[in-house]
């Protein structure tokens, strides 16, 4: 797997920013996002031909959305 981008919300419900770099914590996500915590779902991953396949269906959606 080869990670493209990285994104983080500050507030959960708005749209994630791309950055440069981010630190992953053991058992709680990426510091700094919305979504890192104590659950079952603290970092997700999206296969770049997801992407592709989205804008082919005419959504503007790029790394990070």
């Amino acid at each position: 797997m080869k990670i493209v981008s990285i994104a983080i919300s500050k507030k959960k419900g708005t749209r994630k920013v791309q950055v440069d770099e981010a630190s992953l914590i053991q058992d709680y996500g990426l510091e700094g996002d919305a979504h890192a915590g104590p659950w079952h779902r603290q970092v997700s991953f999206l296969a770049s031909e997801s992407i592709e396949k989205a804008k082919k269906n005419g959504l503007d959606v790029t790394f990070g959305d």
